[in-house]
């Protein structure tokens, strides 16, 4: 009898339950494709009103190779850091929309809306919807900029976010999970070579429950071979631009900056985090008692994610010697997966404060984006399109050459200039001194060192010092380094300026 009013009980609340599950349902869908939508339709109009910059044109360079045999032999002699897959996949791209910033940046910003969604489903799923879209919000203010940008981070981040959804969401024992969870990481390093220190969360996380008796995980070993085998297959342009550019990259590892890889990422972390708390305190005014649910195999391989930084120290410090805070946007996914299943252990019975939460993480992040897509040039290089404005005024005073000593602002004007030919980049007087650099501090002339090599597959102008005193009454200098002018007046040329503002141009006489 006592079942039977319970089974009546549980048949008359089903008809208010449901429709009201699925209502809230529903809205977190909604609200999750709204928030895409935004990012999605701001970053196409950033990506349309920005410049490329320095990294963006050598994607361009290396998309736009006539075929895929001299795109390799680019690649075997270092001109560029990334796999070839990307460059084909832009270039696919580039010729499908045509020759465009928004062709060439389409990639990014579909994978970056792809991000958010997988992210949010995958949150969604150990959870509910608000918790998802806690992890979506969370997700996009890290990735957002990746959206306008023609790198393959944001595909890497994609394939981070993928690895986690199939290793939660397929059976263990199943034979094509592990296939799947193979594939995603495959593909993952086959966009970004650090895409390998993804396996890390999943490996650290087998290894805490591995017994000696018991088999590898299928998925474990899936995810070994499929980071594995593209790093064979590729190894031959990992270790070309390792033999050229490693010892002096850029950015080094090193202490601080492992310390300060976290605050990078999720900029304005710790402000959100105090605004937040701030918010759990002023809503769970109720005592309640929570019934605090075991974490999640998937929570805890989420804030393994936070590992990935660590492995990558290493890997820089043991060979590598490269430690960019980008490479390892990867932890993005699965710390904004953790952090929301974390949120819904402890306040799923008090869903406002979940829902301040939310509504701060997106508001936060639509505010970042807005402020760029109303001034997308604050994002672009300076100086570029000052020197752009200058060209017409130069070419009317005689000057057939603009040399330019820095190697980013003559690669984004040599691209976006009227006469190409015109613009030169002119090599450092000790440039052939410093060709071997040591593993005690950063190559000052890596960025050189890359042009030159890309000059090879495309036509820059590059000189050496006693060129530009061949041409010194026709050139004009484009924010001259120091030892430039020096080594000029020492030639015997006197330096006018012509320009102090916006950007420096000086004529030899």
């Amino acid at each position: 009898m006592l079942t039977a009013k319970k089974e009546a009980l549980q048949d008359t609340s089903l008809p208010e339950i449901e429709p009201t599950m699925r209502h809230a349902g529903m809205w977190c869908f909604v609200a999750a494709g709204v928030l895409a939508t935004f990012y999605l339709a701001t970053s196409m109009y950033v990506a349309s009103h920005r410049l490329l910059w320095f990294d963006e044109v050598f994607t361009v360079h290396m998309a736009r190779l006539p075929d895929w045999k001299t795109l390799l032999t680019a690649l075997s002699h270092g001109a560029d850091s990334l796999p070839p897959l990307y460059y084909i996949v832009v270039g696919i791209f580039d010729k499908l929309f045509g020759h465009s910033e928004v062709a060439i940046r389409l990639p990014s910003t579909l994978a970056m809306v792809a991000t958010l969604l997988i992210t949010f489903d995958c949150a969604r799923r150990l959870t509910d919807g608000l918790h998802g879209l806690i992890a979506l919000a969370l997700a996009s203010g890290p990735l957002a900029g990746e959206g306008f940008e023609a790198r393959s981070y944001a595909i890497y981040v994609m394939f981070a976010a993928l690895a986690l959804w199939v290793w939660t969401y397929t059976r263990t024992g199943e034979k094509w999970s592990a296939v799947w969870f193979g594939l995603v990481l495959f593909l993952g390093v086959s966009f970004h070579y650090y895409a390998v220190l993804l396996l890390v969360p999943f490996a650290l996380w087998e290894v805490s429950r591995w017994k000696p008796w018991q088999p590898p995980s299928p998925k474990l070993i899936a995810g070994v071979i499929g980071v594995a085998v593209p790093a064979a297959l590729l190894s031959h342009f990992i270790l070309s631009f390792s033999r050229n550019f490693s010892n002096g990259f850029w950015s080094r590892p090193s202490l601080s900056e492992l310390m300060d890889v976290y605050s990078h990422i999720f900029v304005g972390g710790l402000f959100v985090l105090a605004l937040s708390i701030v918010w759990i305190v002023l809503a769970n005014r109720r005592d309640k008692n929570i019934d605090l649910q075991p974490m999640q195999s998937g929570e805890a391989i989420g804030w393994l994610f936070l590992c990935i930084p660590l492995a990558g120290f290493v890997a820089a410090e043991l060979k590598t010697n490269a430690f960019a805070v980008r490479y390892f946007l990867g932890i993005v996914p699965g710390v904004a997966v953790a952090v929301s299943c974390g949120l819904w252990r402890h306040f799923r019975n008090v869903p406002l404060i979940s829902l301040g939460i939310f509504l701060l993480l997106a508001t936060w992040g639509m505010v970042k984006q807005l402020q760029v897509a109303r001034h997308p040039h604050s994002v672009e290089s300076p100086g570029t399109r000052d020197q752009l404005s200058l060209e017409s005024l130069l070419s009317s005073e005689g000057k057939r050459f603009f040399v330019f000593s820095d190697p980013f602002l003559f690669l984004e004007v040599q691209y976006y200039s009227k006469h190409p030919e015109e613009c030169v980049l002119l090599l450092p007087s000790d440039f052939e001194q410093q060709k071997t650099p040591t593993n005690s501090s950063p190559d000052p002339y890596m960025h050189q060192r890359v042009e030159l090599i890309l000059s090879r597959y495309y036509p820059l102008k590059v000189w050496q010092p006693s060129q530009l005193r061949e041409h010194a009454r026709e050139t004009a200098l484009i924010k001259p380094a120091p030892d430039v002018l020096d080594a000029m007046k020492r030639a015997g040329f006197e330096v006018e300026t012509r320009f102090s503002k916006p950007l420096q141009v000086g004529y030899l006489q």
